[in-house]
């Protein structure tokens, strides 16, 4: 065919030649072409056989090996929800265009129209045209009447009843009866919030002029925000779960939410801010008012207490109110996230069950701030007593704030979820016993709403899984800010000081760490000015710059108390590489020192201390298995750090085999015991050396915390008192170098350190009054078992630093 077009051409050509010389060479032309043509056939015919041959030997490599390709991994700022056991969640609310948008600063607003007024009064008329929401609250004789707030009132006040002298006293039931409806109108009075439009409109603005005073930016991304104005048009309650950092939380949600045009939430508020005027301006915001902790009532649970604030929940959802309540409990102290309290979660998760809302979206948030508007809590982790709340420190606390400069605070919204899709998938992952098993057990306080009456048995794993996804979900979520980056670097890598440009190549290398594990940064620019900002913001009394050399030097402070301040920066990365951490630990202690590490034994190693470190850390979702997150985390050490090699394979082929073994029948019959071989390179030190320094300091503080236990054998101490013994043993440790860490010494660590011991059945506890008492179980009682424990968490601590 193709001859027949070619000659054919050829013929049309001749014809209208003019010079018959040219028909002559136009024919030899055509046979020149035949003979083209017919080798180009020739050639086009191997070319397929080679493309044959090459194809099928590509396709056996694919088959037989794996092709050293990464992939760039891609990173969503929408923050979407688990694709494991919120999938359908996962699909909605989303709009790509949106994720494409720069980041929004809460300050910049626009000018509301072209009029004189607009223009020079543009705060007032933006208010005055904000969008005006009907909250509707729940009315008192609604909470008061309601079957369970009777019911609570009739059996308090059976129970005293009973314990009295004169039963026979026919008018003593009814003073009795009286007396607890006249108390639980007080408690309502006390807890119930006042949220109103006027209120919001005037803090709205007071806000927008007095922020900006401290803070440069409060940063926002518009993809997030209108998935949050989407969510809120179902009709739905949104349940906002921020992390707690500072007592401006409260104001930046409700900033936010107000001139995002989204209905502001009722925000849970501990009642030690139930302060004149200032308690009643953020009752007028939202605030309704709780408990600390719910005492008991003449040596008896108050029954009263708990089925108001039950009640008033209820209510409030019902009316469609969104509320806003901190999942950790308190402030961190120590900059990690904190480990989730159930009470109000589990009125929220009843309210679901027992079908007072049909369900409700969850808005895990995180903010994180450049410096922390708050202070510091140095006191509290060299264990003084907190300072409670008052008019005056309040007062100071603002004027200390406005006259600084505080950097700007990033706020991150993860995708709503639905409430009713997460329990039906992990009530019916529980039935299938397809659930992680835990070493954590749950030791709900008396103290709690959490673990009564209120909450059926059945539903307590469902609420604790829910509870600490919501808290890994926001912390993994929460934006890296300079001062984070900057005080990590230190604490891990130069605790004696560094160049400047050693700091920036250093800095240079997280950055790209952080951005391969999709970790949002909100900072940008050269690595030098990030640094040189973000000591500037920390201070000199946390890092100082010296010049030495004609180079600037850059020495963070290690010694106490200023180091526990700076390691408050450098924590918020802490749980990012707390699994790294571990498994460099776990190889430190199972290297035989012939670079050869049994897989098995870096396992059970790892294991373990992600059993000693459990109330530090969540270390995977609760819809995900430990033992996998382990050894993808394993995997992405020998990809990426080249810290193992494979005595038989390359880690690319361990890789593959691994992924394979997901599509077995049974994984467990599939996995085989393999060698690793530790690589000698001076960089992986560095590294193996870099991970090892993340969590270091917890395990010194919950070494000495086992060894200082050896004072209480046959004795019972307040728990005071054994903070301050342990305290004491670690400043000691310290001065003579068997403690390397200054932020070992910290109360918080301690504390978690006392529950792991408690949960480990080694320590009994019992309160008397508002004083805990610690002591031995009665089987556990003796020198041995406080040295088996010392040398079960020590055998971890590494010898080099």
């Amino acid at each position: 065919m193709v001859d027949i077009v070619t000659s054919r051409m050829f013929e049309s050509f001749n014809r209208f030649s003019l010079n018959q010389n040219s028909q002559t060479e136009s024919l030899s032309t055509v046979s020149n072409l035949k003979r083209f043509s017919q080798d180009h056939r020739n050639k086009r015919a191997i070319s397929r056989e080679a493309d044959i041959k090459i194809r099928e030997s590509q396709l056996f490599d694919v088959k037989e090996n794996t092709i050293d390709v990464q992939l760039p991994r891609p990173k969503s700022i929408l923050r979407l929800a688990c694709q494991n056991c919120s999938m359908t969640s996962r699909e909605s609310l989303i709009n790509k265009t949106t994720e494409r948008m720069a980041l929004r600063n809460m300050f910049n607003r626009p000018i509301p129209g072209n009029s004189f007024i607009a223009r020079y009064m543009s705060d007032i008329c933006y208010n005055w045209k904000m969008k005006n929401f009907n909250y509707v609250l729940p009315l008192d004789d609604c909470i008061l009447e309601d079957e369970r707030t009777k019911m609570s009132i009739e059996r308090m006040t059976r129970e005293q009843l009973d314990d009295a002298k004169n039963k026979d006293d026919e008018s003593l039931y009814d003073r009795l009866l009286e007396i607890n409806t006249k108390r639980a109108t007080k408690l309502l009075k006390d807890l119930k919030s006042a949220l109103n439009d006027y209120v919001l409109r005037c803090s709205n603005w007071f806000f927008h002029k007095m922020f900006p005073l401290f803070l440069n930016s409060v940063l926002v991304h518009p993809g997030q925000i209108n998935m949050i104005k989407e969510a809120s048009k179902s009709g739905l309650p949104l349940i906002f779960l921020p992390l707690h950092r500072s007592h401006l939380d409260y104001l930046l949600l409700t900033y936010i939410t107000y001139n995002n045009g989204i209905k502001c939430p009722i925000v849970a508020a501990g009642d030690n801010l139930r302060l004149p005027f200032f308690g009643q301006v953020l009752r007028g915001l939202g605030a309704f008012y709780i408990k600390r902790r719910i005492d008991p009532v003449e040596g008896r649970k108050d029954h009263i207490y708990r089925a108001v604030l039950h009640t008033y929940m209820h209510n409030s959802l019902k009316n469609g109110n969104n509320i806003e309540f901190y999942i950790e409990g308190g402030r961190t102290r120590s900059g990690k996230p904190l480990m989730p309290k159930y009470g109000i979660f589990s009125v929220i998760v009843d309210s679901l069950m027992d079908g007072t809302i049909d369900d409700a979206l969850l808005v895990p948030v995180s903010m994180n701030y450049d410096k922390l508007v708050d202070g510091n809590f140095v006191r509290e982790q060299l264990g003084e007593a907190k300072k409670m709340e008052s008019v005056l420190s309040t007062i100071k606390s603002l004027w200390k704030s406005i006259n600084g400069d505080y950097g700007m605070v990033k706020v991150d919204f993860n995708q709503p979820c639905s409430l009713r899709e997460l329990v039906k998938t992990f009530k019916s992952t529980s039935e299938n016993g397809l659930c992680e098993k835990r070493t954590l057990s749950s030791t709900a306080s008396t103290s709690s709403i959490y673990g009564t009456e209120v909450l059926p048995n059945t539903n307590k794993n469902i609420i604790e899984n829910i509870s600490r996804h919501i808290v890994f979900d926001a912390s993994h979520s929460t934006s890296v800010m300079a001062t984070n980056a900057v005080a990590f670097l230190l604490l891990t890598k130069y605790r004696k000081g560094v160049v400047l440009e050693e700091l920036a190549t250093a800095l240079d290398i997280l950055r790209e760490d952080l951005d391969y594990s999709r970790k949002e940064l909100s900072f940008q620019g050269n690595s030098i000015d990030v640094i040189n900002y973000a000591v500037e913001m920390l201070g000199p009394a946390l890092v100082r710059k010296e010049i030495i050399n004609k180079k600037k030097f850059i020495k963070p402070q290690v010694e106490l108390p200023n180091c526990i301040e700076l390691s408050y920066y450098s924590n918020t990365l802490m749980p990012h590489y707390a699994l790294d951490s571990i498994i460099a630990l776990a190889i430190n202690y199972v290297d035989n020192k012939s670079g050869l590490i049994d897989s098995d034994h870096l396992k059970e190693a790892a294991h373990e201390l992600c059993d000693i470190l459990q109330y530090e850390f969540i270390f995977c979702k609760p819809c995900q298995n430990l033992d996998q997150t382990i050894r993808y985390c394993l995997d992405d050490l020998i990809l990426r750090k080249q810290i193992f090699l494979l005595e038989n394979e390359t880690a690319l082929e361990a890789k593959s085999r691994r992924i394979a073994q997901q599509f077995e029948e049974d994984e467990e019959d599939a996995y085989v015991s393999y060698k690793y071989q530790l690589n000698d390179d001076a960089d992986v030190h560095n590294y193996l050396q870099f991970y090892r320094a993340v969590v270091h300091p917890l395990l010194e503080c919950y070494a000495v915390s086992a060894q200082t236990l050896k004072h209480i054998v046959n004795k019972t101490v307040l728990e005071t008192e054994l903070i301050k013994d342990i305290l004491d043993n670690l400043r000691m440790q310290l001065l003579n170098k068997s403690v390397l860490y200054s932020e070992a010494v910290s109360t918080d660590t301690i504390k978690n350190a006392l529950k792991l011991f408690v949960t480990w059945g080694i320590l009994e506890f019992h309160n008397e009054g508002k004083l805990r008492m610690y002591y031995f179980k009665k089987d556990q009682d003796s020198i041995p078992v406080a040295d088996n424990l010392y040398t079960r968490i020590n055998k971890y601590r590494p010898v080099e630093v």
